[in-house]
């Protein structure tokens, strides 16, 4: 029975940027604008964007490294 690699984070852009837009209005509730063009909502696409790629590095075990958690 081959041991099976688990995923880390399965969350993608759509996920993180829906999450992070939901937690606006907590935090800041001055802020009202959620429009394509809100320079605010750019950078909250370009963070979920990076993390996005981030957590895919991240679930992604070279073999080399795989071996030594074995052996461990």
């Amino acid at each position: 029975m081959p041991i099976t690699v688990p995923t880390l984070d399965d969350r993608r852009y759509a996920d993180l940027r829906a999450e992070t837009l939901a937690r606006i209005p907590v935090h800041t509730p001055e802020w009202t604008n959620f429009n394509l063009g809100d320079p605010g909502v750019t950078l909250v696409e370009l963070h979920a964007y990076l993390v996005e790629t981030l957590l895919y590095r991240c679930n992604q075990i070279p073999t080399r490294n795989r071996r030594k958690f074995l052996q461990l």
